[in-house]
């Protein structure tokens, strides 16, 4: 591939992107965010709704997008990739160390001075432990992911949780509260108005997302799924009014 066919390919993914983004972000106009707006206090102007579509929108886009999220290979995806590293580290290290291989390279890079690019002892080395190491970790993934398992559904979400707190803070000039259950009402609450501002986000998020993105955020259960999600993030005040 020649430079320009490689300037024009991420010119294209960069294109790629930038629509996704966009078409992203055409979901949740202004108005979208009026609950949010009260939830927090706020008059729902159009200034103070863009505002607040300003500061939490990339935020939604980086955590809930699935389209450009990066997801962690399976324990099946790891073993086939660390198979074919080990594989192709062994074959390429026995081609070299067991075959004249002067025949079929380039003299430049036949036994140039160390730390150049090119067949060295490092190189070769490099290749060993390259192959050794894949074959050893093929084992691993195993015990790891028999003891963690696949990561939660709502660990985008867990990640947007934080970014929350920081907003709800920023505005309300006061600390976000753990969520906690009100055994006589049925429902969940906090001090302040935290958990009123995550379930007006909440709300915007199911209302708006695109359906593929929707198994990203907590579901209802009878109301509780997003409080019970949110108290992950106080675990030492879980049972703390």
């Amino acid at each position: 591939m020649s430079e320009d066919d490689a300037t024009a390919l991420e010119q294209a993914v960069e294109e790629q992107l930038a629509a996704e983004r966009e078409a992203f972000f055409e979901g949740f106009p202004p108005e979208a965010f009026t609950g949010i707006a009260k939830a927090l206090k706020v008059r729902p102007t159009p200034e103070n709704l863009s505002r607040l579509r300003r500061w939490l929108l990339p935020n939604f886009h980086f955590c809930l997008d699935v389209r450009h999220r990066y997801k962690e290979p399976t324990r099946k995806e790891q073993i086939k990739l660390l198979k074919k590293l080990s594989k192709a580290a062994t074959t390429l290290h026995f081609a070299v160390i067991n075959f004249d291989i002067n025949f079929c390279l380039p003299s430049a890079l036949l036994a140039p001075e160390e730390g150049a690019v090119g067949v060295t002892d490092h190189f070769i080395a490099t290749l060993e432990l390259l192959a050794d190491t894949a074959a050893a970790e093929i084992e691993k993934p195993a015990s790891r992911q028999s003891l963690r398992g696949r990561p939660p559904k709502n660990e985008p979400f867990r990640q947007l949780t934080p970014i929350l707190i920081r907003t709800y803070e920023r505005v309300r000039k006061e600390p976000a509260e753990c969520p906690y259950y009100l055994p006589d009402s049925g429902i969940y609450g906090s001090k302040g108005s935290f958990y009123s501002f995550a379930l007006a986000v909440w709300r915007c998020l199911r209302d708006n997302l695109p359906t593929e993105a929707l198994a990203a955020i907590p579901s209802p259960e009878g109301g509780h799924g997003l409080a019970q999600e949110l108290i992950k993030h106080w675990p030492e005040d879980r049972l703390k009014r």
